[in-house]
């Protein structure tokens, strides 16, 4: 019997930050692991030796960037279609928003969420008013939408009416506990870049308010880009409020960090905080909760449709809520046991064999 080839385009994979980097990475090794044997699936490039390929990634010059977004177009608009046609592909997945105009097969394109659009301000205009031409042109025909949650799907109808969506909820393998003999648990934990949506203001003034108030030694590491999907400004006034009230000893900002340092800071956390005002998904929340670390949300729809009752929440924007959070934690053992074990539950629903049965399913 002839198999349906399904072709994957990792080209992203060389820039790809946080998020779209581990759907990415998640998608290619779950096909591999669980994809049906009646599809082909062929992927475009080989992620391991993209691994190695780390000029694109987290520059700071805005020239560098702006390089790989036309080689981005070429790859998209040009070199991508002639692939297609040369493997005969009956399905193509484009997992990073954007996908050719012109294609002879079925796409299927991944919309983590409707950021681009509920957020103007948050992202450069030009690049924003091209980057959603982009999308746009990218599913006019021929093309189904898959995003992360029923949040963001909600999200998207707004946006495109007469197309349609489903959502797929994406699965986390990379991190998991490391039994290394370190009990210090040395500090409380973010990862994810300094955009405005990520409110991590609220986050300093809580940490400030709890080291204030608490005999703790617990230390902040706010790890992320500060450039690409980042915000400059933001990063700024964080690090203005850090040192005019005298936390530079105590908060921690070493940047990017990739998979590998991931792991390890997942591992050494006392706990995380995800203190957003908005997210497509929040991978971070099944990462820390894999790793056994105990997980504070702000109370937005999404968190509590991934997080259930396995995460505390606080109220958005409210950095004292917040530090009564990370104290009452602080202080009981109980109810970091009790979080612990409820999101290692949690956080295995969301596997790899569910996240590409629900891919299949569009087949």
């Amino acid at each position: 019997m002839k198999k349906t080839k399904v072709y994957i385009d990792v080209f992203y994979y060389k820039t790809a930050l946080s998020g779209i980097k581990t759907y990415i990475e998640e998608l290619v090794q779950g096909l591999n692991k669980f994809g049906r044997e009646d599809v082909e699936y062929i992927f475009s490039h080989d992620l391991e030796k993209l691994k190695n390929k780390q000029f694109f990634i987290n520059s700071k010059y805005r020239l560098i960037r702006w390089v790989f977004q036309i080689r981005y177009l070429v790859w998209k608009q040009i070199i991508l279609p002639i692939k297609l046609l040369f493997n005969s592909a009956d399905i193509l997945i484009c997992p990073d928003y954007v996908a050719p105009i012109f294609s002879t097969c079925k796409k299927i394109v991944v919309i983590h969420d409707n950021l681009f659009w509920k957020y103007p301000t948050n992202y450069p205009k030009l690049w924003r008013n091209y980057f959603i031409r982009l999308i746009q042109l990218g599913i006019f025909q021929n093309a189904e939408i898959v995003t992360t949650s029923r949040y963001s799907k909600n999200g998207l109808k707004n946006i495109f009416k007469y197309k349609k969506i489903t959502y797929i909820y994406q699965s986390s393998q990379k991190v998991c506990k490391i039994d290394n003999g370190n009990t210090s648990m040395a500090y409380i934990l973010h990862i994810g870049t300094f955009e405005k949506r990520k409110d991590l203001m609220t986050l300093v003034k809580a940490f400030k308010l709890f080291k204030d108030n608490t005999n703790s030694n617990l230390k902040l590491v706010l790890a992320g880009s500060k450039y690409i999907n980042g915000n400059k400004e933001v990063y700024k006034t964080i690090k203005k409020y850090i040192s005019k009230n005298n936390l530079l000893s105590y908060v921690i900002m070493p940047g990017y960090i990739n998979k590998k340092q991931a792991v390890y800071y997942y591992n050494n956390s006392f706990c995380y905080v995800f203190p957003s005002l908005d997210e497509g998904f929040g991978i971070p929340l099944i990462e820390a909760m894999k790793a056994q670390v105990p997980v504070i949300c702000s109370d937005i729809e999404i968190f509590k449709e991934i997080g259930c009752d396995s995460v505390i929440y606080f109220n958005k924007q409210d950095e004292y809520d917040l530090y009564n959070k990370l104290k009452l934690i602080s202080e009981n053992k109980t109810i970091i046991e009790t979080l612990i074990s409820k999101g290692n539950k949690r956080a295995n629903l969301f596997n790899q064999n569910n996240f590409i049965k629900g891919f299949e399913k569009l087949y």
